[in-house]
C-alpha cells in the first residue's frame, strides 16, 4: 500500500471519480482540484475521507493558480478536460491546452513531484484528416496530427458533428503541446499520456436517467435501445481505464510512455447478441444486422507495459444497462 500524496484534476467526470476511487483503494492519499466544491464527490469519497482533501482552483488555465497547491505531491494525474459541448472554439481550445500546459509548468517548480499522468484521447492519435488507408492505430505513428485551430470546423447541418469535430481538435492541439512542453523544458519528472477509446460502465456521478446523454455510456445506451450506432465501436471498460491510471505510476512505466486504451474489439451483430440474452424485455432497438464502424487499432503496448487484460465487451453492456435501467 501506497501513502503517497496524488494531485488529480477531473475527479467530478466519469474517468476521473472512477480513478479516485481506485487510487484511494490503492493506498493513495489524493488532493483534488476543483473548480468549485462539491458534495457530491465528497459523498462519493467519504469512506476514504482521512485519505483525502481538497481545493478550490477556479481557473485551471492560470499558472499561478497552481501556487501552493502542488506542495507536498508526488504524482499528478490531470484528468480535466472540455468534453464535446457547443460549437464555440473558446470553450475547447483554451481549457484543454492551456489548462494542460499550465498544470505542467506548475509541477516543474516542485521538485517532490515524480511523474504526471496527463488522460488524453484515442482521438490525439488520429490526424484530424482521418486515419490514412490502411494504417493501425497506435502510439508511436508518425501522422501529420498538425490542427489549423483557425480552419472551419462547422458543419451547418449538424451540430453536434461541429462539436465532434472541435473535440477532436482539442485532443489533438493538447496532445501536441503537452509533448512539446516536455521535449523542450525537459521537466525533472516522468511524463505519460493515456489514450483511452470510448469509455463505457457504470458511472459513478451520474444521478438521473438522462445524464447518460452527456457522456460516452450514451453512445452504447443508444446504439441498444435506439439502434443508433457510435462513431466507432472501440469502446474500452471504466475499470481498465482507472487502473491504467494508477498503472502508469509504476516506476517501470518509463518518461515519454504513450498507451492506447482500448478493449477487446467487437461488432454490432455481438452486442445485439449480448442484449437479447441478457435483456430480452428491454425494448431494445439495436439487431443482430446492426452494423457498426470499427478501426484498426494494436494494444500490445499497454497489454505488455501496464499489464492490462481487457474487461469483456459483455461486461460493458452490464454495467451501462444495469445502471440505466436502475434510474428507469
Amino acid at each position: 500500500m501506497s501513502n503517497k500524496l496524488i494531485f488529480i484534476t477531473g475527479a467530478t467526470g466519469f474517468i476521473g471519480s472512477a480513478t479516485a476511487v481506485e487510487a484511494l483503494k490503492a493506498g493513495y492519499r489524493l488532493r483534488i482540484g476543483l473548480r468549485k466544491p462539491s458534495e457530491q464527490l465528497q459523498t462519493l469519497l467519504s469512506e476514504y475521507s482521512d485519505q483525502v482533501e481538497f481545493v478550490i482552483i477556479p481557473d485551471l488555465t492560470d499558472e499561478t493558480a497552481f501556487d501552493d497547491k502542488l506542495n507536498g505531491v508526488d504524482y499528478v494525474l490531470h484528468l480535466a478536460s472540455p468534453l464535446p459541448h457547443g460549437t464555440d472554439k473558446q470553450t475547447y481550445f483554451p481549457p484543454a491546452v492551456k489548462g494542460t500546459t499550465a498544470l505542467l509548468k506548475a509541477a516543474t517548480k516542485v521538485p517532490t513531484i515524480k511523474k504526471v499522468v496527463i488522460t488524453s484521447s484515442i482521438a490525439a492519435l488520429i490526424p484530424i484528416s482521418g486515419i490514412p488507408t490502411g494504417g493501425v492505430l497506435k502510439e508511436d505513428n508518425d501522422w501529420d496530427f498538425s490542427v489549423d485551430e483557425n480552419r472551419d470546423f462547422e458543419d451547418p447541418q449538424n451540430p453536434a458533428v461541429t462539436a465532434l469535430r472541435l473535440y477532436m481538435a482539442s485532443k489533438l492541439l493538447a496532445n501536441n503541446a503537452t509533448w512539446e512542453f516536455w521535449a523542450t523544458v525537459k521537466p525533472q519528472y516522468a511524463l505519460v499520456t493515456l489514450h483511452p477509446g470510448f469509455v463505457y460502465g457504470q458511472n459513478l456521478v451520474q444521478n438521473s436517467a438522462d445524464g447518460i446523454q452527456r457522456g460516452s455510456n450514451g453512445n452504447l445506451w443508444n446504439l441498444i435501445m435506439k439502434g443508433i450506432p457510435p462513431v466507432n465501436t472501440a469502446g474500452v471498460h471504466i475499470q481498465d481505464v482507472a487502473e491504467a491510471h494508477i498503472k502508469a505510476l509504476d516506476p517501470k512505466v518509463g518518461d515519454g510512455s504513450k498507451y492506447l486504451l482500448v478493449g477487446p474489439k467487437t461488432t454490432g451483430p455481438e452486442i445485439a447478441r449480448i442484449v437479447q440474452e441478457l435483456y430480452p424485455d428491454a425494448g431494445a432497438m439495436i439487431s443482430e444486422n446492426s452494423e457498426v464502424d470499427s478501426v484498426p487499432f494494436d494494444t500490445t503496448k499497454a497489454e505488455t507495459e501496464l499489464g492490462i487484460q481487457w474487461r469483456s465487451v459483455e461486461a460493458m453492456v452490464r454495467d451501462v444497462m444495469d445502471q440505466q435501467l436502475g434510474f428507469l
